[in-house]
């Protein structure tokens, strides 16, 4: 799972919809096709999936799905390796924020434990599609970095 740092238009949900699937119609490993799909969601979380049980990704093969996203960079100034930003569902919209910006959502009252956050950890196709895609803020990977107003 990759997330950008902001949302795409849809112009660049386009346009990587076609290299995205390009790319995975055509991606391999030691010779060998990869059976592989890809999604994107909420305008900038893009998934891409691998069936193991058929052909396992090589390191080679996961650095050319890199080299792809991180093109977008140059092309539309998209950026999908930030990692510490959160994807919050926030009033039936995703909103991309830092840390400090959750951190003061909280002390605002606007942003709680049980606020929903994209689960960017998801390692299993089947865990985001059993509605594995969001859980509580205070179950994902920044909880422990935040300050939730009970705790003071």
């Amino acid at each position: 799972m990759f997330g950008a740092q902001r949302l795409m238009s849809e112009e660049e949900i386009q346009h990587l919809n076609l290299s995205l699937a390009d790319f995975v119609s055509s991606w391999q490993a030691h010779g060998n096709p990869l059976t592989a799909d890809f999604c994107i969601l909420h305008r900038c979380v893009i998934v891409v999936a691998v069936d193991e049980l058929q052909e396992a990704p090589s390191g080679c093969s996961i650095d050319k799905v890199f080299h792809l996203l991180q093109s977008q960079k140059e092309k539309y100034d998209l950026d999908f390796f930030q990692r510490t930003l959160v994807w919050l569902i926030h009033e039936n919209d995703l909103c991309v924020l830092s840390r400090q910006e959750v951190q003061a959502g909280i002390d605002s009252g606007e942003i709680h434990p049980n606020s929903l956050a994209i689960h960017m950890l998801a390692n299993r196709l089947g865990d985001l599609k059993n509605g594995g895609i969001a859980l509580p803020l205070s179950e994902s990977w920044i909880a422990p970095k935040l300050k939730f107003i009970h705790e003071r």
